[in-house]
């Protein structure tokens, strides 16, 4: 089973990594437009949101492979920017419904393919790292729209590849899930662990970086990010979802405060940060063992919620953002401790 592990991990993390780079090329295009506010809430909203019950169809059986439906929607909105860039919004929706959908296709092949194991699913998420800042360069650089959607359409490639091998998808593999506290309620955890990620996704944004001033610096900063979901995986995997957190909480604190203008230590904050991901994934699937759609759709709608208060309030103020990185930090790490 290790090498179907691999294949579905690697593959899916060069498919999230090239739907990230599609997205955000045609994001940053849209950068400097009036309405921009609007349609990153749009894009937020349907894409994260919706993810919930596309992985319920996807729990239930339904029989459409969701990557190729959503590499040929958001291949669509390619097209539709192309001819007409000023339909900004139904170019937005396309995109997000295609990236959501490649998205839950993504959740359900790595978790179904893996023994209880997070690493496969981790990488996975930590490609959209690397294809967010990858399309915003590619936008800067005004390089071809025949490059950039033959880029897209290489993702059928390895979304093929692993449809082929549909029969590695085991359900008992899920029954091995077992990240969470037995003594603790199912709903509770539940409840506690999209808490969790609507904090750590709010708590994101406040996350002193005073020092990114260069495109150079912007890079290192999204590859903290992905190596840091990836390496979360890992250390789950190894350590347990407990020790996991206290690293992933406690441990980043003094990196995310004291980097605030030192690149180094701030980047080893945020990949600490970041691994908090695999360790609240696991605990969902962990109760949610016949819906790990679902249980990869609450992350999501976590991340869309907890990602609300940016659109209506700015906190400029690096104390306030130290005391919000500081107490959620900690309230993280009480709630971890407890449900793992």
């Amino acid at each position: 089973m290790k090498k179907s592990v691999n294949v579905f991990g690697i593959s899916y993390f060069l498919i999230h990594c090239l739907i990230e780079t599609t997205t955000f090329y045609i994001i940053t295009n849209y950068s400097d437009s009036d309405v921009f506010w609007y349609l990153a809430l749009i894009y937020d909203y349907f894409s994260f949101v919706p993810q919930g019950f596309f992985g319920f169809l996807k729990d239930k059986g339904i029989k459409i492979n969701f990557a190729v439906t959503g590499t040929f929607i958001s291949a669509a909105a390619l097209v539709l920017f192309r001819i007409k860039s000023s339909f900004a919004f139904p170019v937005i929706i396309l995109l997000a419904v295609g990236n959501g959908l490649i998205h839950v296709q993504g959740a359900e092949c790595t978790l179904r393919s893996s023994a209880g194991k997070m690493t496969p699913s981790a990488l996975f998420v930590s490609g959209g790292s690397f294809g967010i800042i990858i399309g915003k360069i590619l936008a800067m650089r005004e390089v071809p729209f025949p490059i950039i959607m033959t880029t897209h359409l290489f993702m059928l490639i390895p979304i093929l590849f692993c449809a082929g091998k549909k029969d590695q998808l085991n359900k008992k593999n899920l029954l091995k899930y077992n990240f969470s506290n037995q003594k603790v309620p199912s709903k509770i955890i539940i409840i506690l662990a999209v808490t969790v990620v609507i904090a750590r996704a709010f708590m994101g944004y406040g996350i002193p970086t005073t020092w990114n001033r260069s495109l150079f610096q912007t890079v290192l900063l999204y590859c903290a990010m992905g190596v840091g979901k990836a390496l979360g995986g890992i250390l789950t995997d190894a350590l347990g979802g407990r020790k996991c957190a206290a690293l992933s909480t406690l441990g980043a604190l003094p990196f995310l405060l004291f980097g605030d203008r030192i690149m180094e230590i701030s980047l080893i904050g945020i990949m600490l940060f970041s691994m908090t991901m695999a360790i609240t994934l696991g605990l969902l699937v962990s109760e949610l063992k016949k819906y790990p759609g679902v249980a990869f759709g609450l992350t999501t709608l976590g991340l869309f919620i907890g990602s609300m208060p940016v659109f209506v309030l700015k906190i400029e103020s690096l104390a306030v953002n130290c005391i919000i990185v500081s107490s959620l930090s900690a309230a993280c790490f009480l709630i971890l401790n407890a449900i793992c």
